[in-house]
């Protein structure tokens, strides 16, 4: 059988993780014998020990993965670049955007692209090689949620929960930590199992995605006790949530968690979704001493970035932004009371007042700083022509 030549392809878009997909493919196509490279385009100064490799004058294939649907440009850019490159190869696009917006993709590109997982490749354990400064395993013990929010993306990337026996294979000895992007482990039948599993590698782990505050009992905040897991993550976002994430926290604490950090959703066009009930989801969980994650929402079906909801309004929006910006670090609200008042506020409409207040703050100081700019410009240019 003769050797394939295969290009893997990121865009250049921002990735706080390696593209997991694509590392899969990785092991599928070298275990078939085939000529692997993998290309970041734009890759930042250090992304895990990538080093750009030196690319062929032909390949058979290219697969190129996508992310969010506010990437749109950067991935259609990219698509076309290889298709320019390489007119002969037989490109492959997926990933999630692809997922969502297939008929996006091909009107722009003409390729029909791979909705959901590749399932060859999902038999496949990640290629670390390809990122050899990388400290931490990504794996998944399920795919999929039974729950199938309105507003969440999963049931239309993973429509089914699906086991997944063997993800141990997945964990490099050599990681120092094991991060799980699972939706909802908590449903899954082989719990315990995986308990023990964790027990035995004894490893530190993350469920970055969070854990299903409602089937968060005393049962599995002792059996988590026993493990490494670090931090714990919950999600608050709404109505569905309200009481069972009060009750998670209290359990959690009960049981020796101090590091418990909490999503919560905003700006989703779902009717409950409003300044007010941001705010009181956010002092909730400030009372209850934990770190918040707000995670403004973007809908699954549009490409535009700066989207906002009907419920909410563009100046409030800007200001919970610039808050988590110049106030907080890596946009999590610390669990500090005295901070949070000064910064939200002591009630709905003083939180919202000011959000207001600081948008209209820094809008304003921008304005400053733009005259500035030009005074100075329009000076520089006087004194070059006199």
């Amino acid at each position: 059988m003769t050797k394939k030549k295969i290009l893997l392809v990121e865009p250049g878009y921002r990735n706080l993780f390696p593209p997991l997909g694509l590392m899969r493919i990785s092991t599928w196509r070298k275990s078939m014998g085939d000529l692997v490279h993998f290309v970041k385009e734009n890759p930042p100064p250090d992304y895990f020990g990538y080093k750009q490799p030196r690319l062929l004058p032909n390949y058979d294939e290219i697969y190129i993965t996508s992310l969010f649907t506010y990437n749109f440009n950067e991935v259609i850019s990219c698509i076309r670049k290889y298709q320019s490159l390489y007119p002969d190869a037989k490109i492959h696009v997926g990933g999630i955007l692809a997922s969502l917006l297939p008929d996006l993709i091909k009107k722009e590109t003409g390729i029909s692209p791979h909705i959901g997982l590749l399932e060859e490749a999902e038999k496949y354990p990640p290629d670390y090689s390809l990122f050899p400064k990388l400290k931490f395993s990504i794996t998944f013990t399920t795919r999929g949620c039974p729950r199938r929010c309105r507003y969440c993306v999963v049931p239309k990337i993973e429509p089914k929960f699906i086991v997944r026996e063997n993800w141990e294979k997945d964990i490099a000895p050599h990681h120092e930590k094991i991060i799980f992007w699972d939706n909802n482990w908590l449903y899954s039948p082989n719990f315990h199992e995986d308990i023990e599993k964790l027990k035995k590698i004894n490893k530190p782990f993350d469920f970055n995605q969070g854990l299903d505050c409602r089937l968060f009992d005393e049962e599995v905040a002792k059996l988590l006790s026993e493990t490494k897991i670090y931090p714990l993550r919950f999600a608050f976002d709404g109505p569905h949530h309200d009481g069972y994430i009060q009750n998670a926290i209290k359990l959690a604490k009960k049981h020796g968690f101090s590091d418990i950090r909490v999503y919560v959703l905003y700006n989703s066009p779902e009717d409950y979704d409003t300044p007010e009930y941001f705010y009181y989801r956010i002092r909730q969980l400030n009372d209850l001493g934990v770190a918040v994650y707000p995670m403004k929402y973007r809908p699954i079906n549009s490409t535009r970035r700066n989207w906002v909801s009907p419920n909410w309004d563009k100046e409030v929006l800007r200001g919970v932004k610039l808050a988590l910006v110049f106030f907080y670090k890596d946009g999590m609200i610390k669990k500090g009371r005295e901070g949070f008042r000064r910064i939200f506020g002591e009630s709905p409409k003083e939180f919202i007042s000011k959000m207001k207040n600081l948008n209209k703050y820094d809008r304003e100081l921008w304005k400053k700083k733009s005259k500035e700019r030009k005074k100075k410009s329009i000076n520089r240019s006087y004194k070059e022509t006199s």
